[in-house]
């Protein structure tokens, strides 16, 4: 049990019944501890501090959806990102496929989070122009598009879109010149030498 708060006996009690646990663990300064744990976890954050190797794992309370539009008249998709329960900072990416953007995004809480009444469940809203493949005329079929988005559960658990990306894949031909054979140039004859192919010199003969 950390925290001066759970020194109240109908904290105690309410623990005991709720873990079913006769007695509960008191092992540390229940005054220090929630400072103990900031300090550490700050030092961990810190690149000025070397600490031994802890590990932290936030839970999400709050489960955080998507709902996404493309175009104006498109239908709206809603869609769980981060569910309760679920660790953070967390980034989680979405591709889809033969698009190129023009998107209405809106991050939110879940219907099911409990947040508290009054509160808006909107965090964030965005809108993603549509993008400019290079090779959308390729002579060779066309090009290939992707369009992806990030949302990332930062540190400080705000949800918020980190980077919108579109891949293309295309087909390209390049042409490779091929040099023709040359025929070998015949050496000249050195002086002294008879050429191969020269006919024999013939002696006329003179008859009185």
């Amino acid at each position: 049990m950390i925290g001066d708060a759970t020194r109240t006996p109908i904290i105690l009690d309410i623990s005991k019944q709720i873990f079913g646990k006769h007695e509960c663990l008191r092992t540390l300064n229940s005054l220090e501890t929630v400072a103990r744990g900031t300090a550490l976890q700050s030092a961990m954050l810190s690149p000025l501090f070397s600490v031994s190797s802890f590990i932290v794992e936030e839970y999400n309370p709050l489960p955080v959806s998507i709902t996404y539009r493309f175009g104006s008249d498109g239908a709206p998709v809603t869609k769980e990102l981060f569910p309760k329960g679920s660790m953070f900072p967390l980034t989680k990416t979405v591709t889809f496929d033969n698009k190129i953007g023009d998107m209405d995004l809106l991050v939110h809480y879940s219907p099911a989070a409990e947040i508290l009444h009054g509160l808006p469940n909107q965090i964030a809203q965005y809108m993603i122009k549509a993008g400019k493949p290079k090779h959308a005329e390729s002579p060779f079929g066309g090009s290939k598009v992707k369009f992806q988005f990030k949302v990332c559960n930062n540190i400080h658990q705000i949800p918020c879109l980190e980077s919108t990306e579109l891949i293309e894949e295309w087909t390209e031909e390049e042409k490779i010149a091929i040099k023709k054979p040359v025929a070998p140039t015949p050496a000249p004859a050195k002086e002294g030498e008879e050429k191969k192919d020269a006919a024999p010199v013939q002696e006329a003969s003179k008859t009185e």
